[in-house]
């Protein structure tokens, strides 16, 4: 039967004071008690750095859709100004009798002003 080993702080300090730079190149620090015990709290802050790191692509390129989409918007605008001026200006009386000489339609221009119809209610 197996008794489960307890190290001592005394150990772990010990332990600490051993690191040397050859147990970092080598990597054999990471199996050191004082790591070990470490490892879901540093799980942990590598998932938030994961989140991190997803949540600024993320930002960029809805950042660059805005980008695309107001600059369509502001073409968009332009092109509603300029056709909103082209259609004052076709229904403008003079031109629109221009462009009933020029078909040959046959209409004239009344030179009586328009009836008001009134109802009565008697």
């Amino acid at each position: 039967m197996k008794q489960k080993e307890f190290i001592t702080a005394k150990q772990e300090q010990r332990e600490a004071e051993k690191f040397s730079w050859n147990d970092l190149m080598s990597g054999d620090f990471l199996t050191s008690s004082l790591v070990v015990k470490q490892l879901p709290f540093i799980f942990f802050i590598v998932c938030l750095m994961m989140l991190y790191i997803a949540n600024q692509h993320k930002y960029k390129k809805t950042h660059k859709e805005f980008g695309a989409v107001k600059k369509e918007v502001a073409v968009l605008r332009f092109k509603s100004m300029e056709l909103r001026a082209e259609l004052m200006k076709y229904s403008r009386q003079s031109q629109v009798l221009e462009r009933i000489e020029s078909k040959n339609l046959g209409l004239e221009l009344s030179s009586e002003p328009p009836l008001v119809l009134e109802e009565n209610n008697e």
